[in-house]
């Protein structure tokens, strides 16, 4: 072959590879409303827990917020930018306890980096690191276990085994039929449910591959971090080859009471993300560095020191 072909082969190589190469934005948002029952009728009696969280599903934000504000306060929102540049991806986020945080997944180098910008730390995590993490968590299980007594221990087993089985469970979905235009996308309504919770998800076709794309990069990840892939189904699988634009999910816990959780896709955009967005602060500008089980253990020292207190 000659130079000139080889040339010109490589270069149609690199070009093709470019328009593979899927690139998106995506805007997000997140908030927990406590719920308020004072909603409830005085004359109305739920039927079991199912019952209970489809009569808080069907009633709109407004009426929960302004419920769930007179009781208990202002609701945060965390806003969230997600930046996708092919097998790589950029996680941007703001709240009230940690201020803007960034997560970088580096596919190629099989790295997470966590940075904390208002304490100028970045954290990164390789799948060593995630190995060491779950052997150390294991091993504080078992030392917990064995100080319980016998029958406790047995109870213990069963409810982890059942957990575990649980999050393993595909969730039962049935489409309602219902449809109604969520920020600007046209979705269709889901309703799933299992022995723990109810969930309502809006979603809508996907024109532009997003849905494939979540996919692809959720069996990416959990072949760097294969721990990752024994958490539980998150919304892009539920409602397979659709975007979930609006998850609205109800929980009862017996510790904090009963909540909605709501996520909702405010912006989806097909574009090139800057390439800052994978760049990490520089030393220089007074960023350290330190592995993240570093801080995992930090926060359990942390931990134990206020239960001496």
């Amino acid at each position: 072959m000659s130079k000139l072909k080889m040339i010109l082969l490589m270069g149609l190589v690199c070009v093709f590879s470019i328009k593979l190469k899927a690139q998106y934005i995506i805007e997000q948002i997140e908030y927990e409303i406590p719920i308020n029952y004072e909603l409830v009728p005085a004359d109305m009696e739920f039927d079991d827990v199912a019952d209970e969280a489809r009569f808080f599903l069907q009633l709109s934000d407004r009426k929960l917020k302004d419920a769930a504000q007179r009781e208990y306060g202002d609701i945060e929102t965390i806003a969230s930018t997600i930046y996708i540049d092919g097998d790589n991806f950029a996680v941007e986020s703001s709240s009230q306890e940690e201020g803007k945080t960034t997560v970088i997944v580096n596919h190629d180098k099989g790295i997470i980096y966590y940075i904390l910008w208002s304490q100028k730390k970045i954290y990164e995590m390789s799948n060593g690191d995630m190995a060491d993490i779950q052997k150390d968590a294991d091993a504080a299980m078992q030392k917990m276990m064995s100080q319980l007594p016998p029958e406790m221990q047995e109870q213990a087993k069963m409810t982890m085994k059942t957990e575990k089985g649980r999050l393993k469970t595909t969730k039962q979905i049935t489409a309602t039929g219902r449809e109604m235009i969520k920020y600007g996308q046209r979705c269709s309504e889901y309703l799933l449910e299992d022995d723990r919770e109810l969930m309502v998800i809006w979603a809508s076709d996907d024109s532009m591959g997003l849905a494939k794309k979540a996919k692809s990069m959720s069996e990416k990840l959990a072949e760097i971090f294969p721990s990752m892939d024994e958490q539980e189904q998150d919304e892009w699988e539920l409602v397979a080859g659709k975007i979930p634009v609006e998850v609205r999910t109800f929980q009862l816990d017996a510790m904090e009471g009963a909540k909605m959780e709501v996520q909702a896709i405010t912006r989806m955009t097909k574009t090139t993300p800057p390439a800052e967005k994978f760049i990490l602060p520089a030393e220089a500008v007074g960023f350290g560095r330190s592995s993240f089980k570093e801080m995992m253990t930090q926060m359990q020292q942390g931990i134990q020191g206020m239960n001496a207190d």
